[in-house]
C-alpha cells in the first residue's frame, strides 16, 4: 500500500476539500480529469503551491542572475531536478512540479538566462539570444553545485524538456554527474526547419552571423505574439490557455523568436551529443519520450541515441505534439506514470 500520505485523491476530491495553506498540506492528485477542472486547480493547488516555494536568485557565469524557485519537504524521499525549455519559466511547471513534489520528491528548478524571470543579457529583452550553448551547460552546473548538491535529499533525478534536456545530458556527459535516473521529453536533437533544409539553414546563419547579424532576429522572427502561441505546441487546449494566460499576468517572461546566434547553437545539439558519445558514456538511466506530432524538434531520438548500451529507453507518444508535459490528460497521465515508475525501479533496485 502506498503511505497515507501519498494516496491519490480523486479531482472531485480534492476540489470539495479546503486549499492547503502549507506545502505539507498539498494533496496527491488524480493525474486524470483534470483538464475540465484545470482553471479551479490552478487557483485552489497549484499556483498557492508554486507560491509557496522559496523563491531566490543564484549568480551564474557572466554575472547573469538566474530565477529560482525550490520546494521541500521533511517527509521526501528523493531529489528532483525540473528544467524546461526554451521561452519557458517555472511558472509554467507549477503543475508538474506539484506532481513529482507530492509523490515525495524535493523538486529545484531555475529559469535559464535571457528567459522568463532570469536576467536578459540583450537591451531588446525579447530577442531570443545567449552566446554559446556551453553558457547554459555552466549554468545548469553553478545551479546544480551551489542549490542542489548541499540540500540533496536520497537520491537525485532528473526532468528535462527539450533545450532543457540537450543541455542535460551535455552537462552530464562533461561533469560526469550521475542522477540515479532522467526523463527527457522531446529533446532538442534536430530542429524542425521549413521549407529549407539544415545544411541551409545553417549556411544563411553563418552568413548573417558574419554580417554582424547574430544578435537580430532570424528572418522572419518577431517580438512575442500571443495569439498564436501554444497552437503548435499541445493538443490541450485548457493548458494552452492557461500558459497564455501566464505571459499575460506575467509579461516579464515574455519572449520572441530566436536570434541568429540562438539557432546556430541549437543546430550544434547533435554534433555535440555525438562528440560527448551521450548516453553511453554515462551511468544515469535514461528515460526518452518523442512526441509523433511534434512541429519544433523531430522526433528522431531514437536515431542518435540507439548506441547506448541498455541504460537507454524511448518511447514514442505518437498523437502527442511537442510538450509532452502540458498535454491532455491520457498522454500526460502516462509521461508522468511512467517517469515515476522508471525513477522508482532505479531507487529500488540501485541500477
Amino acid at each position: 500500500m502506498m503511505p497515507e500520505h501519498l494516496v491519490e485523491k480523486t479531482i472531485q476530491q480534492v476540489l470539495s476539500s479546503d486549499p492547503p495553506l502549507t506545502l505539507e498540506q498539498c494533496p496527491v492528485l488524480s493525474l486524470l480529469n483534470r483538464e475540465d477542472r484545470l482553471e479551479e486547480l490552478h487557483k485552489k493547488f497549484f499556483q498557492p503551491f508554486y507560491v509557496m516555494a522559496e523563491s531566490f536568485f543564484i549568480e551564474a557565469s557572466r554575472d547573469v542572475k538566474l530565477s529560482c524557485r525550490a520546494w521541500c519537504h521533511p517527509r521526501s524521499h528523493s531529489t528532483l531536478l525540473l528544467i524546461g525549455g526554451r521561452n519557458e519559466s517555472h511558472a509554467k511547471y507549477a503543475e508538474t512540479a506539484y506532481d513529482f513534489f507530492t509523490r515525495g520528491y524535493n523538486v529545484f528548478t531555475y529559469d535559464h538566462r535571457g528567459q522568463g524571470f532570469s536576467q536578459r543579457e540583450l537591451l531588446d529583452t525579447q530577442i531570443g539570444w545567449v552566446e554559446s550553448l556551453q553558457t547554459y551547460i555552466n549554468d545548469l552546473a553553478i545551479f546544480h553545485d551551489r542549490v542542489v548538491v548541499p540540500r540533496k535529499k536520497g537520491e537525485l533525478f532528473v526532468v528535462a524538456h527539450s533545450m532543457g534536456a540537450s543541455i542535460s545530458a551535455l552537462w552530464m556527459s562533461q561533469t560526469h554527474a550521475t542522477p540515479k535516473a532522467v526523463s527527457f521529453t522531446a529533446p532538442m536533437i534536430q530542429l524542425v526547419l521549413k521549407p529549407y533544409p539544415a545544411f541551409i539553414v545553417s549556411l544563411m546563419v553563418n552568413a548573417g552571423i558574419r554580417a554582424g547579424r547574430d544578435k537580430t532576429y532570424i528572418p522572419g522572427g518577431t517580438d512575442f505574439v500571443s495569439e498564436g502561441y501554444g497552437f503548435d505546441l499541445t493538443n490541450s487546449a485548457p493548458r494552452r490557455n492557461w500558459n497564455r494566460q501566464l505571459f499575460a499576468e506575467y509579461p516579464q517572461i515574455r519572449l520572441g523568436a530566436p536570434s541568429y546566434n540562438w539557432l546556430r547553437e541549437a543546430l550544434s545539439v547533435e554534433r555535440r551529443l555525438k562528440a560527448a558519445r551521450f548516453p553511453e558514456n554515462v551511468n544515469s538511466r535514461v528515460l526518452v519520450w518523442q512526441a509523433g506530432a511534434d512541429q519544433v524538434v523531430k522526433p528522431n531520438a531514437h536515431k542518435v541515441l540507439s548506441r547506448a548500451r541498455g541504460n537507454c529507453q524511448i518511447v514514442l507518444e505518437e498523437k502527442s505534439q511537442h510538450e509532452l508535459l502540458q498535454e491532455t490528460d491520457d498522454i500526460r497521465s502516462r509521461v508522468i506514470g511512467r517517469t515515476l515508475s522508471f525513477f522508482d525501479s532505479a531507487r529500488e533496485l540501485g541500477v
